[in-house]
């Protein structure tokens, strides 16, 4: 069975976002989502994420990653069992979040404080530089150009990318704000 068959609107845009802000996502609307359905496993959540035509939700998936980088244990699973088109989208935005790992490092580990690395899982396979090639910045152009020459739609990838960061630093931004005020109070 196609996976994307079986995902596609399994899950209400709400009930991802309130998955994604119990998982320390939180920049994206509405704040005030209630999950209407449950996602049973880190699997589930990826995989519905995949399926979503809001892209936004999609791209979440990175600032997920580098909020939880033990989610790389079961992403080469799940790429395993997707349908190709589905499973080189995860590759891609795993990748993604690998190389704005690299290129972020630092500003990251000033919020995350102790953080792993994602492991570098499909560069070799998606002929792209490796994660620490300049700080992950060559990896991200080339997977941007190579994401966007393979699309119908070859909007701003990398635009689209640095936006996602963007949001996710101003999502860290806040959380650290309220966490120092709340030493203060």
């Amino acid at each position: 069975m196609d996976e994307k068959q079986e995902f596609d609107g399994r899950y209400s845009r709400e009930s991802l976002v309130a998955a994604l802000r119990q998982r320390g996502v939180s920049y994206l609307a509405p704040s005030d989502a209630v999950a209407n359905e449950d996602l049973e496993s880190s699997e589930q959540l990826l995989t519905a994420l995949l399926c979503q035509s809001d892209s936004r939700l999609r791209l979440a998936m990175i600032p997920l990653l580098l909020r939880q980088p033990e989610l790389a244990d079961c992403v080469p699973a799940l790429t395993a069992r997707l349908h190709t088109d589905l499973a080189l989208e995860l590759q891609t935005l795993y990748m993604a979040a690998v190389y704005l790992q690299r290129n972020w490092l630092s500003r990251l580990r000033i919020y995350l404080n102790s953080m792993e690395l994602l492991p570098d899982l499909f560069s070799r396979q998606l002929g792209l530089p490796p994660p620490d090639e300049r700080f992950g910045r060559t990896g991200l152009y080339a997977l941007a150009e190579a994401w966007k020459a393979r699309s119908a739609y070859p909007f701003a990838r990398l635009e689209a990318l640095n936006n996602t960061i963007d949001l996710f630093f101003e999502q860290l931004k806040i959380e650290a704000r309220d966490q120092a005020g709340a030493y203060t109070n």
